[in-house]
């Protein structure tokens, strides 16, 4: 089974696309591919409080490029996950439903 994790940091955020392989009671993960982007949503969020108009234009297209990528690799489900930054913003709801509009992809 093949599934996607998308990582957004405070620097940057990433996105990896692995296969868990069942065999018998064992499990394995292979990598297959891991992406990284450094969007910096930080340097915005610890000087101001909120994610600047900018930095939220470039991650909303930083997770498109994600999902065309999950979409090319038949990932079975993904999710994405923030960090820091995303929590500790002002904005931070605003900024996930322009992500969730613009990409297409499930925030949390």
């Amino acid at each position: 089974m093949r599934f996607a994790a998308i990582d957004i940091g405070s620097n940057a955020v990433r996105l990896l696309i692995a296969d868990v392989i069942e065999d018998g009671d064992d499990l394995s993960i292979k990598k297959l591919s891991l992406t990284r982007v450094p969007v910096r949503l930080g340097s915005s969020v610890f000087e101001t409080g909120k994610i600047s108009g900018s930095k939220a234009k470039k991650l909303a297209k930083t997770i498109k490029a994600f999902r065309y990528l999950i979409d090319v690799y038949n990932v079975k489900d993904f999710k994405a996950c923030a960090t820091s930054a995303m929590r500790e913003a002002t904005n931070s709801q605003e900024v996930k439903d322009r992500v969730k509009k613009y990409a297409g992809i499930r925030t949390g």
